[in-house]
């Protein structure tokens, strides 16, 4: 206690009170939180150890979803020395609270990209920019993300396998997702999920008034609930599993990479940056890092995989060399290798209609630091889950297939919300007029934001890069709602005329539920809900779901695709991408576990083709 400045607010109450219980309770919670961002949960930092040509087999650039299950696959063979090299360090402690989801945006542990300026999209937004958080810690994005657990459906996977990608249809990738599960606290008596995986989940299920409104009411408009979503039959409501441990998050640096740290062929370098590939004659030999203000080179006698995201992955490979050859040869960098890199960039856009509710639709704590005193001293209650963020709907607005077009989320903040609402307002970049609408309409009452993703975008954007220099971000172009055909804005139009219908039904309606109106000065001018409003809504106010995808895309062609059906960049030796930009098309769903199946499978793969005696790949 010493240091701690306390004022006793009511001096004299503990007479006749044994005061060691008091203070046994307050050490209890101080000693609760130091499970939190400790750094004995993950491997122990190797870069303040690296030194110029140090060698290793294998180097794995980036531990976000999918390269730390890389690097869990490699390190199975005990003769590999296997490096992942992280820009960022440990995570906050703010990141393992699970209510906490989006706090962490915007902070050192996110790489805190924004979007160019364009007259097509987040016009409304500050600086006409979308926020576009992503992870600079060890564990990547996986600390950022609301921690959902979504496969997407065999129609993703088997158009893979169509482009000219075998392996890579639902057959051959499910068993992969079956090794990633460890469901260890549900509440439902039977799941198809597994429990022996590497990855820990927990699947609840919100008793909230208005989630179980909202979920009669999808099923008043003919969508069924089920217990577990089926990549088989997607279309329905469903309690998604998340990937949370006992009340904390289970990222992938901690849970993944933590639960081999112990491994002696395993090494991560912590807060070192890498700058580029080392390539000669078409031929991979290690990268060039930065750390601790040396600028040294890494050899990798075997490979480099590539695992640093939709955004950063295309970036490295550009800088060295790989990529689009007139970008390149205009920032005046030598052309190793002319591919389609940072092209057709896929999101899911998502609008927020954000809607005001009676006061008894979401259930407040009875005190506010009812929700603190449970977290921190049993890892229950309010904070250690995500509400009902975990209910989602698959729906197809045009039903015109068994294949869903839309993916509902809800964003639920409670009266005078600490937690969800404000976290949004950051992690959006909504401007300071929208988010005072946001706040006052939910001072007094509870709210829920009805998410519409649009799960197969027909537009696409870009990433280029600005400078020569690594450090600088690159440009991100998202392309929202520029296709030809405008089909993108018309599915939005469809997605946000059935989430009225879910208003208007009985189950919903008693919830007096009332749409709150943002305010800009082109969409004022139009009637409020007329398809001019919501379009110009759209235009303004919507933005990410942070799925950036399909920067670096997996096929055979290499006009088209950077990485073959085995993630090997072509033309290039020893060289390998895993990890959202191989997706060719974005799967349809939220991107966590198809980055870490990617991850596995790719790990296995390398494993394969490296025990193949006498073969250089």
């Amino acid at each position: 206690m010493t240091g701690l400045n306390l004022t006793d607010s009511c001096p004299g109450q503990l007479e006749g009170f044994p005061a060691a219980l008091f203070f046994t309770l307050l050490n209890s919670l101080m000693a609760a939180k130091c499970s939190l961002s400790n750094p004995g949960n993950y491997p122990e930092d190797y870069g303040p150890q690296l030194s110029d040509n140090d060698e290793f087999d294998f180097i794995v650039v980036g531990s976000g979803s999918a390269g730390p299950l890389v690097a869990h696959a490699l390190t199975e063979n005990p003769d590999w020395k296997v490096l992942v090299i992280e820009a960022g360090g440990i995570p906050s402690a703010a990141s393992d609270i699970p209510a906490l989801a989006f706090s962490v945006q915007n902070t050192k542990d996110d790489w805190a990209y924004r979007t160019q300026p364009n007259p097509n999209s987040c016009l409304g937004l500050k600086n006409k920019q979308c926020s576009w958080p992503r992870g600079k810690v060890l564990g990547g994005s996986s600390c950022l993300n609301a921690m959902l657990y979504v496969k997407g459906n065999k129609r993703d996977y088997d158009k893979w396998s169509e482009l000219g990608n075998p392996g890579w249809d639902w057959e051959n990738v499910r068993g992969y997702f079956e090794r990633l599960e460890r469901l260890e606290e549900s509440d439902f008596d039977e799941t198809p999920l597994g429990v022996q995986g590497l990855m820990w989940l927990t699947k609840k299920k919100s008793k909230e008034p208005v989630k179980m409104s909202i979920q009669q009411a999808f099923e008043e408009l003919g969508v069924k609930y089920k217990i577990e979503q089926d990549p088989e039959d997607p279309i329905g409501t469903v309690d998604l599993a998340t990937c949370i441990r006992k009340g904390e998050r289970a990222n992938t640096g901690r849970q993944i990479l933590g639960s081999v740290k112990n491994r002696t062929n395993l090494y991560v370098a912590m807060n070192t940056f890498v700058e580029k590939l080392i390539i000669n004659d078409r031929k991979t030999e290690g990268v060039q890092v930065q750390i601790n203000g040396k600028v040294l080179n890494l050899k990798a006698k075997k490979e480099v995989v590539v695992s640093a995201g939709a955004i950063n992955s295309p970036q490295l490979l550009m800088l060295s060399g790989i990529g689009p050859k007139d970008h390149l040869q205009n920032l005046g960098i030598e052309v190793i290798k002319d591919l389609p890199v940072g092209k057709h960039l896929q999101d899911h856009l998502i609008t927020l209609v954000d809607v005001k509710l009676s006061e008894n639709s979401i259930i407040s704590p009875k005190h506010p630091a009812d929700p603190l005193y449970e977290y921190f001293l049993h890892r229950e209650g309010l904070i250690a889950g995500v509400s009902f963020i975990n209910f989602v709907s698959f729906i197809n607005t045009k039903n015109d297939s068994k294949w869903p077009n839309f993916q509902h989320h809800f964003l639920p903040s409670m009266a005078n919300d600490q937690f969800i609402g404000p976290a949004i307002d950051k992690g959006v970049a909504f401007d300071d007029d929208t988010v005072k609408i946001r706040r006052a309409s939910c001072q007094n009452n509870p709210c829920v934001s009805m998410v519409q993703t649009l799960l197969q975008p027909e537009s696409t954007g870009v990433i280029l890069l600005n400078t020569t220099n690594p450090t600088d971000p690159p440009l991100i172009y998202n392309g929202y709602l520029t296709d030809e055909a405008d089909q993108d804005m018309q599915s939005m139009l469809e997605a946000i005329r059935f989430t009225e219908r879910l208003l208007e039904t009985e189950s919903y309606r008693k919830h007096r539920p009332e749409i709150i109106r943002y305010h800009s000065p082109e969409c004022d001018k139009l009637e409020f809900r007329s398809d001019e409003y919501w379009e110009c809504f759209t235009r303004h106010f919507g933005t990410t779901l942070y799925h950036p995808a399909s920067t670096c895309r997996m096929g055979p062609d290499e006009q088209r695709y950077v990485v073959d059906a085995r993630l090997r960049v072509h033309g290039v030796k020893n060289l390998r991408v895993a990890d959202a930009s191989v997706m060719p098309d974005v799967v349809s769903g939220n991107t966590h576990a198809p980055c870490m199946m990617i991850g596995l499978k790719a790990g296995e793969m390398i494993a394969e083709d490296w025990a193949r005696p006498n073969e250089e790949l």
